[in-house]
């Protein structure tokens, strides 16, 4: 009888060894708590750590679950979980994890895994500045000069251009009256300039030469083109 006794506890003993060894089957330091989270904290949980081919994910209690991702080079894929409380399991190595709730966005991540989980934000990429349009040059017919061809002297040298005693065509200056601005280039400042003079006595007319050469004449006089290649 002492026997059976003895041997019966022996069992019970055996019994209880056994089902306290199958509770936890993976080992404490196989589980890889080296992880990183990021992003918006209502969506996050609390820790991530992975064992196996297993990652288990702690939410704050009452937290609404967010949908979970597996980041991938293609893009980021669904993920399905089993809920053991307090923790969701995902099953598979991933490396990167997106978690989404609305608007709001968090990121878990395996500490040396993609750096770049999110996406790049959007940069609105504008074109290079142009290079602003020169300014009109401003021709103004006035003091300090008195005469018609002292303002063509000052123009041309302001041009670039060459106009001297020589090229005035006529006997006598025409003196200026008032004053007067133009924009533009230099031809159409002095053709607007001299068309101010076909209603008086003596009307003249502009000779431009491929040399850069003004020269004045009488509107009457057509414009001897060896004139301003010779000067």
């Amino acid at each position: 009888m002492r026997s059976f006794f003895s041997m019966f506890a022996a069992l019970l003993l055996c019994g209880c060894q056994a089902s306290s060894s199958a509770h936890w089957r993976v080992a404490p330091d196989h589980f890889d708590f080296n992880w990183q989270l990021s992003g918006d904290p209502e969506v996050a949980p609390l820790q991530v750590f992975a064992g196996g081919q297993e990652i288990w994910l702690q939410f704050a209690p009452g937290q609404e679950l967010p949908a979970i991702f597996g980041q991938t080079p293609a893009g980021e894929q669904p993920l399905a979980y089993q809920r053991r409380e307090p923790y969701i399991v995902l099953s598979g190595h991933w490396q990167a994890l997106v978690l989404r709730g609305g608007r709001q966005v968090a990121y878990a991540r395996r500490a040396g895994g993609p750096q770049a989980l999110a996406p790049e934000p959007e940069v609105l990429r504008l074109p290079p500045p142009s290079a602003p349009e020169p300014s009109a040059p401003v021709f103004v017919a006035g003091p300090p000069d008195t005469t018609l061809r002292a303002v063509l002297g000052r123009w041309a040298a302001q041009a670039g251009w060459t106009f001297s005693a020589e090229h005035w065509a006529l006997n006598a200056d025409i003196p200026l009256q008032g004053q007067a601005r133009f924009e533009g280039e230099f031809k159409t400042a002095v053709r607007e300039l001299l068309r101010a003079t076909e209603l008086a006595d003596r009307p003249l007319q502009p000779c431009f030469y491929a040399n850069q050469v003004l020269r004045v004449v009488p509107l009457a006089q057509s414009c001897d083109r060896s004139r301003g290649a010779a000067t």
